[in-house]
């Protein structure tokens, strides 16, 4: 040992590269702590007890599982958020789910397997669906709040009966309540008149996806 050693230093140092586990899963390789690996999952716990000499020669573990389904294994144990794999488009990831739900009960994971075997998940993701009726084609983009709102327009064209002035006055157009002696003056013993006209009328539907991070740091 080098005078500028510490036996303190050169324990912490081993204690480091204890605690270091290298996976070898498919054809990609994860490196992440005993720590991650135990705390959740019997099977990690088990593999890593030291009852078992499954260590590879370089050093690493050879899980026999796939790569892409193991990430999200890992995913969860490194940080205990429960996964929610859902789309704007599609909805959830049904299958996805099942997937990794077969994982979980693999690797041992409780917590893991009762968030997916019981749907939990759906509880994190709420949806607000509304809808809104206008007249006319003004103002028929807006501001959307937040990437998880989206806004479907319908326009649909009427025709409706609208009322005419019988002196022929513009602002009188539609409202006969506007009209006064005068124009009842002109209009004599004939009935009111009116007219078709089409009108535009938008209807505006509105979907919020609200998710809930909450429930799946909880789970409950």
């Amino acid at each position: 040992m080098s005078a500028f050693e510490s036996p303190f230093q050169n324990a912490s140092i081993t204690s480091a590269l204890d605690r270091k586990i290298i996976l070898h899963v498919g054809e990609q390789h994860f490196v992440t702590t005993r720590e991650t690996l135990t705390h959740q999952s019997g099977f990690f716990s088990s593999l890593l007890s030291g009852r078992w000499s499954d260590v590879q020669p370089d050093g690493s573990y050879f899980i026999d599982a796939d790569a892409n389904l193991f990430g999200h294994i890992l995913r969860y144990l490194r940080r205990g958020v429960l996964p929610v794999f859902y789309d704007s488009t599609k909805g959830h990831d049904h299958s996805l789910y099942l997937q990794v739900l077969e994982e979980a009960k693999y690797f041992q994971i409780p917590r893991l397997v009762e968030w997916l075997e019981n749907k939990e998940y759906l509880r994190a993701v709420r949806i607000i669906h509304s809808d809104e009726k206008r007249e006319g084609a003004s103002d028929v983009t807006e501001t959307i709040e937040g990437a998880d709102t989206e806004i479907e327009y319908h326009p649909v064209w009427k025709t409706q009966k609208v009322y005419v002035c019988p002196r022929g006055i513009g602002r009188h157009r539609g409202h006969p309540e506007a009209c006064g002696r005068k124009c009842r003056g002109a209009q004599g013993d004939e009935e009111a008149k009116y007219e078709d006209e089409e009108v535009l009328r938008m209807l505006v539907v509105r979907k919020e996806t609200i998710f809930d991070r909450n429930i799946c740091v909880r789970g409950r």
